[in-house]
């Protein structure tokens, strides 16, 4: 008799058809209640979570883990790529000074007042605060991508949202780090009293490191794709000049981390590379190939997206989150705050100061779309099993859960009442 218990349908081998079976479930859901399929994703992804806990028909939630460094080195990287592929690179000229200002001093000051709002308002001990306004402050791509590819907002204004979320990972893991760096040198530092004098920082050694670490990935991803571009011409065939744009994504990202650099970083800059000056390179690449790649890149999108929001459902802990909901409420109001006092006054600077200009009503998109997603849950997911980890992660779930549940339909809302054309499902 063949056995068809749901134990045995969790095997290793059916965890593939089943994540199909549920990506092709959820987008024939979303089309007839109207609400994005990576959403219904999270939702299957809690459901099963609660599944298990609850032990609700026998569901070992432990067959769809996810390693978290999947997350950050494998998943995340093809949708920077594909991202900032389509950005067009005289679009990018025009919000390259906001993009990049946001994506560095941005996050460093979203930490500072996060970090100081949870230390004094919530009363948790300064490294944990800072730690946890540390792996909060950068916006998720995978978020912040999904949601501009489903509104129709001006190009500058996408292409600003999403380079910024392409390039803010580096500067949040590199400060998450040096914070986590200065916990693990401060054992005590938990259960000493919450006081600014525990943190000790060599800020310009900190700064010569994070420095390395973002430009350092950025001449990797630029190095890779212009090596494909004197390769692609000896090519001419669609199959192997995809192949080679997968070679230049993977082989930039690991070369780069490999190096101690940003790979993230190095997939944003060697897909605006590849996007621009290889498929729309006169010359370089058919009209075949072109369109060959642009599919495959897309569909290799949409399952990385699947996979990030189905491992963000995965992973909430819904028994922890309720646990710390007020905690909760205070985090999401300081994160909220955080974003606000570090995008307002650097698109403020350079509306006045450069020649890019942000009418106030395009300020407001860029801090209600700031979103928080599985970057800011991997991150924590990869900390030793600890105090500080117990503190960190029900927080970090519940603002990320909070981010999707709050700032999505209050974007959604917010970008059809102010750009009449912009569409939302």
């Amino acid at each position: 008799m063949v056995d068809i218990s749901i134990g045995s349908l969790l095997r290793t081998e059916w965890v593939i058809p089943i994540f199909l079976g549920m990506i092709f479930l959820a987008s024939l859901l979303a089309n007839k209640i109207r609400i994005p399929y990576t959403m219904v994703l999270v939702g299957v992804g809690i459901a099963v979570s609660l599944a298990h806990v609850s032990g609700v028909g026998s569901i070992d939630q432990s067959r769809f883990q996810v390693d978290p460094k999947l997350i950050l080195y494998f998943i995340v990287p093809p949708l920077i790529f594909e991202a900032m592929m389509k950005i067009d690179r005289e679009q990018f000229k025009t919000i390259r000074i906001s993009s990049l200002l946001l994506s560095t001093l941005g996050v460093v000051l979203a930490t500072l007042v996060g970090g100081f709002l949870l230390s004094y308002v919530a009363g948790l001990p300064t490294i944990v605060a800072f730690a946890f306004a540390a792996l909060i402050a950068p916006t998720d791509a995978a978020i912040v991508i999904e949601v501009f590819k489903r509104i129709k907002a001006p190009q500058a204004l996408t292409a600003l949202m999403q380079s910024e979320a392409s390039f803010n990972d580096a500067t949040g893991i590199v400060v998450f780090s040096s914070i986590m760096a200065i916990a693990l040198a401060q054992g005590s530092a938990l259960s000493a009293p919450a006081g600014l004098e525990q943190i000790h920082l060599d800020i310009l050694g900190q700064l010569g490191h994070f420095a390395l670490v973002f430009f350092g990935g950025i001449a990797v991803g630029l190095g890779f794709a212009m090596a494909a571009r004197l390769l692609i011409k000896l090519m001419d065939e669609p199959l192997p000049e995809t192949a080679l744009s997968v070679a230049v994504l993977f082989g930039s990202v690991v070369v780069a981390n490999a190096l101690q650099l940003s790979g993230l970083v190095a997939a944003a800059a060697s897909g605006l590379y590849f996007g621009n000056l290889v498929m729309k390179g006169k010359g370089i690449m058919s009209e075949k190939a072109r369109m060959y790649s642009s599919h495959f890149w897309d569909m290799i999108a949409f399952f990385a997206n699947s996979v990030a929001f189905l491992y963000l459902g995965l992973s909430m802990d819904i028994q922890s989150m309720g646990r710390n909901l007020p905690l909760i409420a205070m985090a999401f109001g300081a994160v909220l705050a955080a974003r606000a006092a570090s995008t307002y006054p650097i698109l403020a600077a350079t509306h006045r100061f450069t020649k890019e200009k942000w009418p106030n009503t395009w300020r407001h998109v860029v801090m209600i779309g700031g979103m928080r997603g599985a970057l800011s849950v991997a991150l924590v997911a990869t900390l030793p099993e600890s105090t500080f980890k117990e503190i960190l992660e029900p927080i970090t779930f519940g603002v990320v859960l909070s981010s999707l549940l709050v700032q999505y339909p209050v974007l959604s809302r917010y970008m059809r009442r102010t750009f009449p054309e912009a569409v939302s499902p």
